[in-house]
């Protein structure tokens, strides 16, 4: 298995990964959201074959230091439940890092038990209990 950032020439293989929700991605729309400088795509690949896919956004803090936001991470469906998601959350978190951020975070429902395990088994740690996120919608 390697984890590694998305690039360009692993495009031409991100239109063969279905997640469990069955998105499909646009070579050109990944390619503008990699060239983004604050943007990250992170992939799971095994024999040639893009597994996961994991996305998000280097934040800039106001005092100057850098979040990491990690807004999605899919694992194709025959290959959930055998760690490839942790080593990619892993491999997201060890990058964040490098570039020298202080932290990593992301958001998920205490009612995805699967990936609230994945992400403790990651290292993520959930320190509240009454954290409630607001979206505002504009679709």
């Amino acid at each position: 298995m390697e984890y590694k950032l998305l690039e360009e020439h692993d495009l031409e293989l991100m239109p063969d990964f279905v997640d469990d929700e069955n998105t499909k991605y646009s070579i050109d729309v990944l390619k503008r959201f990699i060239d983004e400088k604050n943007n990250l795509g992170f992939i799971a690949k095994t024999n040639n074959k893009i597994v996961g896919f994991a996305f998000g956004y280097i934040l800039l803090n106001p005092d100057g230091r850098k979040s990491f936001y990690l807004h999605a991470i899919d694992v194709m469906p025959e290959y959930k439940s055998k760690g490839y998601g942790t080593g990619l959350i892993s491999f997201a978190r060890d990058y964040a890092k490098t570039i020298k951020c202080y932290k990593m975070f992301l958001i998920t429902n205490r009612s995805n038990i699967s990936a609230c395990k994945c992400y403790e088994n990651a290292g993520g740690i959930n320190k509240a209990d009454d954290e409630i996120v607001y979206v505002y919608d504009f679709r």
